[in-house]
């Protein structure tokens, strides 16, 4: 007899905290409910579903409707319809094919679940993985001539972050000519956007020591300005939570030796932020040191790890 797994999520009408965790969830209730039953079919890869629910938390859905996708507390974000006037933005989804699921998951594994330990997926993955056959990122591209024109345009993404829920791409027949190149970027990206939902929730803070570690109190003239000071954020509107984010992104998406690179000071990319060139007075080293520390000893995790696998090191 299959064992189901129920969660009854109610949304809200008004705002909820989307920087809580999965376990610490409080929402409004506006009489919809949503709810999530596990296994979703009686494939042989449907009790691996349950198996990742189990130990994480988190639903793995290959059936999902626009609900589950779009919504946000501040609102639907389907993609505009390109009907509507420009500019088109959003990220296009849809459901995964069951014949490619068992394969999506391998990829999924071996790209992501893989690179932690359990207790980390558990607290930080978000509540919904979307297992997609497409995830298209949408946006607006111009003719000049004869007419000015705006024109919807859609590129393939291996995945995308949107509130409680990571899309997740190559659910359909195209995993199986997935090359070497195709399963790196995927791993660079499916890592990219799990950080991104972290940063976004607020789920790690910056730490005391690192906000201490840098003048956020007077301006910064120029990105180089702000270099010299350890800021590796952009030097408009700089503060720590912004800076603590670039620093950890700057880990889970380059190498150390995208990191190491020697480039102007005067660009305002993440690469060569650990170069004198860049790093003028040793402060990024220091505060990178900071955050990299913290994420080895207080979840197990090397965030530079990821960066590096990322590169394909």
């Amino acid at each position: 007899m299959k064992n189901y797994l129920k969660i009854f999520v109610l949304l809200a009408v008004v705002i909820c905290i989307s920087s809580c965790k999965k376990s610490e969830e409080t929402l409004t209730p506006s009489g919809i409910t949503m709810i999530y039953t596990l296994p979703q079919g009686n494939n042989a890869f449907d009790q691996n579903i349950v198996n990742y629910y189990n130990e994480y938390g988190s639903y793995l859905l290959y059936k999902f409707n626009e609900r589950d996708a779009y919504w946000t507390p501040t609102g639907w974000k389907r993609p505009t319809p390109s009907t509507a006037p420009s500019p088109w933005t959003g990220t296009d989804v849809d459901v995964a094919n069951p014949s490619a699921v068992a394969a999506q998951l391998d990829l999924l594994d071996n790209s992501l679940f893989k690179l932690y330990p359990k207790s980390f997926l558990k607290e930080f993955l978000p509540v919904k993985i979307l297992l997609c056959s497409k995830v298209d990122s949408i946006y607006t591209t111009y003719v000049f001539t004869p007419t000015y024109t705006p024109t919807r345009s859609v590129k393939k993404i291996p995945a995308f972050y949107s509130y409680d829920n990571i899309y997740v791409n190559y659910g359909d027949a195209t995993i199986s000519q997935m090359t070497a190149a195709d399963k790196l970027a995927f791993l660079a990206r499916v890592n990219q956007v799990f950080f991104q939902s972290i940063n976004d929730r607020a789920l790690i803070k910056a730490t005391t020591d690192f906000i201490l570690s840098a003048d956020y109190s007077s301006s910064n003239a120029s990105q180089a300005v702000a270099y010299g000071k350890g800021i590796v954020g952009t030097y408009i509107s700089s503060s720590a939570t912004t800076d603590w984010a670039a620093y950890v992104m700057a880990m889970v998406t380059l190498s150390e030796a995208d990191l190491n690179r020697s480039v102007p000071n005067t660009n305002t990319s993440l690469v060569g932020i650990l170069n004198p060139t860049k790093d003028t007075n040793g402060l990024i080293r220091k505060r990178y040191n900071i955050v990299r520390n913290y994420f080895i000893n207080t979840y197990q995790v090397d965030p530079q790890i990821i960066g590096n696998k990322s590169r394909g090191l």
